[in-house]
């Protein structure tokens, strides 16, 4: 009787560990392996992999009861089609059951941009003291942004700009201070004497620029630093 109850002990054993084994073959196709298939095809293709980046895929409708697929399930997204923050992406499978579903996959990528640190009124030209380095979602800006302002003649605002946005390219222009033709003021200065002379600029130039002017007075072109709108000093 001994020997009996211990084969049916062994039995009930042997089942039980076969319950998880026969629980886990599920007809149905695992959201997360749908999910990952997604977020994958992104992975590989968005234009931010070189930042501080994750990529997130949204979650399947609760309703959704798909089977199983015999084979590799193909995430997709239209031929030529541009990744953006939040883009939909398609995962089909091909191999015995055959069905599609979309889903949104959003990229969230991390970089310093500069935002504005007051009012800036249109006009204004950029500097240390206007703008801040903050960290931001750069992919969630759909204008781009600037991250610093190391360009030759800076930047200008081209319109108004509240204080604490982030600075994007159609906010600004290059600082062009001086157009060509224009008419400025030669200004040189020999010890402590000062001269000022009219002159009209060769071409256009931004603040801190070298320029070549046109001396109306003596018909010489000499050549100067933008120091304003209006006013170059000559090179001695």
């Amino acid at each position: 009787m001994a020997t009996t109850a211990n084969t049916i002990r062994q039995f009930w054993a042997l089942a039980l560990l076969a319950l998880p084994m026969v629980a886990s073959a599920d007809p149905l196709q695992s959201e997360r392996s749908i999910r990952n298939a997604a977020k994958h095809h992104i992975a590989a293709r968005h234009p931010w992999k070189h930042l501080d980046h994750e990529v997130v895929a949204g979650r399947l409708d609760s309703r959704s009861r798909l089977p199983r697929c015999a084979g590799p399930l193909e995430a997709f997204t239209p031929p030529r089609a541009v990744i953006r923050q939040r883009t939909t992406v398609g995962v089909r499978c091909t191999a015995g059951s055959s069905w599609t579903i979309y889903l949104p996959v959003t990229v969230n990528a991390f970089a310093n941009a500069l935002v504005a640190t007051r009012p800036l009124p249109r006009g204004s030209v950029l500097d240390e003291s206007s703008v801040r380095s903050v960290k931001r979602n750069i992919s969630a800006l759909g204008y781009g942004y600037i991250d610093n302002l190391q360009i030759a003649g800076g930047y200008r605002a081209s319109r108004s700009i509240s204080a604490g946005a982030v600075i994007t390219p159609n906010m600004v222009e290059s600082a062009v201070m001086i157009k060509r033709g224009q008419t400025v003021t030669l200004f040189s200065r020999y010890g402590s004497v000062g001269v000022s002379m009219t002159g009209v600029a060769a071409s256009d130039a931004s603040l801190g620029n070298r320029i070549s002017v046109k001396n109306l007075k003596s018909g010489k072109t000499v050549e100067g630093i933008v120091r304003s709108s209006e006013m170059v000093e000559v090179l001695l």
